[in-house]
């Protein structure tokens, strides 16, 4: 009766073929961390745009304030929060008798080549005003 060794591991026709795999999915796993990286990215500057729209408007709401204060304390705050994380951000400001509306938009940071990704923020708000009773 012939000896039978049981063979161990793959069956020689699948030699190399976990090095092909690794070689295929490396760059899909790679793009798919990119993209979720991106997206905190994109997040956070929203919230940094978010607190400079409300900054702003907390600014302009004040009573003797301009629109003008409050397009530069928005400025500052963007600049104070995340100078890097927007670039060219717009800022905004309407101030009318009753009401003040601060919008801020700018394109989040790119670490995806070829994928824009642009953000907004509004924030409305009263204007304060002391009357005599």
């Amino acid at each position: 009766m012939p000896s039978h060794q049981a063979r161990r591991g793959p069956p020689a026709t699948e030699r190399g073929s976990a090095a092909v795999e690794l070689v295929l999915l490396t760059p899909l796993l790679m793009v798919c961390v990119l993209v979720v990286v991106q997206f905190a990215l994109w997040q956070h500057a929203r919230h940094v745009l978010l607190a400079a729209a409300q900054e702003g408007a907390r600014t302009a709401q004040a009573q003797g304030a301009t629109a003008g204060d409050g397009r530069l304390r928005a400025y500052e705050y963007i600049q104070q929060l995340g100078p890097d994380l927007v670039t060219a951000p717009v800022v905004e400001v309407d101030r009318d008798v009753d009401r003040v509306t601060v919008r801020i938009r700018g394109q989040a940071v790119n670490i995806i080549p070829g994928l824009p990704l642009m953000v907004t923020a509004t924030s409305v708000g009263p204007v304060e005003r002391f009357r005599a009773p």
